[in-house]
């Protein structure tokens, strides 16, 4: 085994996505999702309100058991909140650091995952509106995350479609802490 490879938080085998069996996706997207400035990994993606083919529905689910190590890599290092509120930055939340813990709260909604997708954000700065006025009453700098989303495969008429959990549940694996302020 080559020693650096040992050496890197994302082997060079868990970063690099299955290919697509027969000639091109047509539902999904291979994405690269940053790790740090000098790495990456691949995840497949299913395009927004679409459609799978029994193909895509299946390379998801093959490829869950690997996005899955990388996720727990990152819970493991950073920890990650897991929220039941629209705005998460009003919940009381610990970190978790146990991959089944963060599995655990994904599936007590009767959510029954079986794939993965996982979405980089870099550094954001958004407005916090009240529910009365469309003036901002703070604002927010959210540093570099990951948000981890559970997809359900659901047979349609027409091929097969990946529910997200409801969205007012985020699991998110944040790089520091996000600052709120008064506008």
């Amino acid at each position: 085994m080559n020693p650096l490879k040992k050496n890197q938080f994302i082997p060079p085998e868990l970063a690099i996505a299955p290919p697509f069996p027969q000639g091109q996706a047509q539902n999904l997207i291979l994405r690269e999702v940053n790790l740090d400035c000098n790495s990456n990994f691949q995840v497949w993606s299913p395009q927004t309100n679409s459609v799978l083919l029994p193909v895509e529905a299946s390379l998801l689910q093959s490829d869950r058991l690997r996005v899955e190590v990388i996720c727990s890599r990152l819970v493991w290092l950073f920890g990650a909140t897991c929220s039941e509120h629209e705005d998460y930055l009003t919940a009381k939340q610990k970190l978790l650091y146990n991959w089944e813990d963060i599995v655990n709260f994904a599936s007590k909604y009767n959510f029954r995952p079986n794939a993965l997708d996982i979405v980089f954000s870099p550094q954001l700065i958004r407005p916090v509106y009240s529910h009365n006025t469309k003036q901002p009453t703070h604002w927010v700098s959210e540093p570099p995350c990951w948000e981890i989303f559970f997809l359900q495969l659901k047979s349609v008429s027409g091929g097969i479609v990946a529910e997200t959990r409801p969205k007012s549940l985020s699991i998110m694996i944040w790089t520091g802490q996000p600052i709120v302020k008064s506008a």
